[in-house]
């Protein structure tokens, strides 16, 4: 038999017998929960550098689906500045928990479509068939709308320098220049839940634009005999985040 069908076979097994384990079925209704998060913030501007952001929140959700949730987040550095603090408020809308069995066949479903994958007689690999079973065993999905009102401790960074060609010869520098040290950010995006007991896990991708100026991304380029020879000056508004949780519902 094909290793990716046993596979498939195998993890339909092993989640049937953890699903059925549960004291706390999918079908149960737990209105608060609590949770941490890490994951990178990614400025989407050329030059800058991702960085990491870590996260504790509380959330609510009502019997319609409604709710709202409210934390704190840290970063160590954004778009070379550091230490930003914020304060994150959203209104959420998540989807009802799927059973135990609308799950599994979300992820035997998932599985067999990336088994059945042939591009150009390219067959997929186990660990394709793995993740796409994976992905689909989300319980439910959520979405959030909201803002992050913070705090940015950091000074504007230092100019960084690269050097390239004839003898490193020609230059870019680069730093990042931070007018204001109040921020506001808008945020929208969504998370898929996969819960476990009274455990969630999270996966939770969101976009950013900041409403208040804060970062300026300054870069000049020049011939280090001839002097600069361009200069661009680029509000960074923009950020993508990727993060992974862990909540607890009570």
């Amino acid at each position: 038999m094909n290793i990716k069908y046993c596979i498939i076979i195998f993890l339909a097994a092993l989640y049937t017998h953890l699903a059925y384990g549960q004291t706390v079925n999918s079908k149960s209704i737990c209105n608060d929960e609590i949770f941490v998060t890490a994951g990178v913030n990614v400025p989407m501007y050329k030059g800058l550098e991702s960085d990491a952001v870590l996260g504790i929140h509380y959330g609510h959700s009502w019997y319609n689906g409604f709710g709202f949730r409210a934390g704190f987040q840290y970063s160590p550095s954004v778009a070379n500045v550091g230490n930003a603090f914020g304060l994150p408020v959203a209104l959420t809308w998540r989807s009802r928990s799927r059973s135990a069995a609308e799950r599994l066949d979300g992820g035997l479903a998932g599985a067999y479509d990336a088994a059945d994958y042939d591009p150009y007689g390219a067959h997929t690999s186990g660990g394709s068939v793995l993740s796409a079973f994976l992905v689909n065993l989300f319980d439910r999905i959520e979405f959030h709308a909201g803002v992050t009102p913070g705090y940015i401790a950091g000074a504007s960074s230092d100019v960084s320098q690269e050097s390239w060609g004839e003898g490193f010869r020609y230059y870019r520098d680069s730093w990042t220049e931070k007018p204001n040290s109040f921020s506001l950010t808008a945020d929208a995006g969504f998370n898929l839940n996969f819960q476990v007991w009274r455990f969630d896990l999270k996966l939770m991708p969101a976009f950013h634009y900041n409403i208040l100026n804060n970062y300026i991304f300054h870069t000049t380029t020049g011939d280090s005999v001839a002097g600069p020879s361009n200069s661009s000056t680029q509000p960074v508004r923009w950020f993508f985040t990727f993060s992974g949780g862990l909540a607890f519902h009570f």
